[in-house]
């Protein structure tokens, strides 16, 4: 109950039991002390407009009905509130039923309970709804996460391309590099954000409105100025390289290592919205390591196998060109990490 209120879930507990009992068993499990118990008779001589006008600042209901537990839900309802009940007997059937979310019980609850609700739990526990709760917001967190870093990947790409054109500078990549970096972006990256873990703040955050758009102006700020630091340090990497060789292999080399370097630091940065990366840390998702490592081994030998280079059109690159690539491409990408160590910072103190 204590993890509900924290995640901004309201707790409210409906009985026909005595006003004493409740307030009893409410004082033991935690419930909100504050609150005064409302019970059925008082109930009775509410109207819906009343009712709708009290409802949330009670959480401790006794001597109730059937009819009272009805009411109770379609007043919260009626205030926009989304709202999940749990039940186990007939009498709680609907209620179950006009709730957004019916929960039954499975081991001690009624046939008739278990048809009215959307969700039967099979162990009885109220801490399993907590964890669903928890997996649900992790669900959407890293779908959330996914898609962010998709659509900035994709964003930086565009804008790495048209600046070259605007330039009359030839393109940053070769149409065989291309099909690679889409190869090792959108299959094992959408993997990897799928088994991210949650962090450690996910059940202190608030609901989402549910009427909230998915592409809210955070999430479009976070990819303009993801995107930005990653199309900085590709796009400057590969002008340097060109204007200073006039090798457009060579340039295009260094733009392909670069963006390859670039996109994976940049996801292991977005794993995670708000806290440090090193407070999650850095070897957590196993999944999203394997595939950084897969893409460094084939860094490695595509720029010592001579068969390798002629099919990707890369040739081989001197330590100080590779310095500027990890340079370049940290500075571009872990800048957002200083962000979120500030602001973790300040929520700590």
């Amino acid at each position: 109950i204590a993890t509900c209120q924290r995640a901004g879930i309201r707790t409210i507990m409906v009985t026909g039991d005595h006003p004493l009992t409740a307030r009893a068993v409410a004082r033991q499990v935690g419930l909100d002390m504050g609150s005064r118990v409302l019970t059925g008779a008082e109930l009775d001589q509410l109207t819906d407009t009343e009712l709708r006008q009290v409802v949330g600042g009670i959480s401790i209901y006794a001597r109730t009905t059937p009819e009272h537990k009805l009411r109770i839900v379609q007043a919260l309802m009626s205030n926009g509130d989304r709202v999940a009940v749990t039940g186990d007997g007939i009498n709680d059937a609907p209620a179950l039923s006009a709730a957004d979310i019916g929960v039954a019980m499975g081991e001690t609850g009624t046939d008739v309970a278990r048809e009215a609700s959307d969700l039967v739990l099979a162990d009885d526990h109220f801490s399993t709804i907590v964890n669903a709760v928890q997996e649900g917001r992790l669900i959407y967190e890293n779908l959330k996460k996914g898609v962010r870093y998709y659509l900035t990947c994709k964003l930086a790409l565009v804008m790495i391309n048209l600046v070259p054109t605007f330039l009359l500078v030839p393109v940053p990549f070769a149409p065989i590099q291309i099909i690679l970096m889409e190869l090792f972006m959108d299959l094992m990256a959408a993997a990897a954000f799928s088994t991210e873990k949650p962090e450690s703040d996910l059940l202190d955050q608030k609901p989402l409105d549910p009427k909230a758009k998915f592409m809210d102006r955070a999430m479009i700020a976070s990819l303009v100025t993801s995107s930005a630091g990653l199309f900085i340090a590709v796009t400057g990497l590969y002008l340097a390289a060109w204007y200073g060789t006039r090798d457009l292999t060579y340039a295009q080399t260094v733009a392909f290592f670069s963006w390859l370097i670039g996109h994976v630091l940049l996801a292991f940065n977005m794993r995670s919205g708000r806290q440090p990366l090193f407070q999650i840390g850095f070897t957590s998702n196993r999944l999203m390591v394997i595939w950084a490592v897969v893409i460094a081994v084939f860094l490695i030998s595509a720029s010592l196998i001579p068969g390798a280079q002629a099919v990707m059109r890369i040739v081989t690159l001197d330590a100080s060109r590779w310095w500027m690539i990890l340079a370049a491409t940290i500075a571009g990408t872990f800048w957002m990490e200083i962000r979120k160590l500030i602001t973790y910072q300040q929520k700590v103190s």
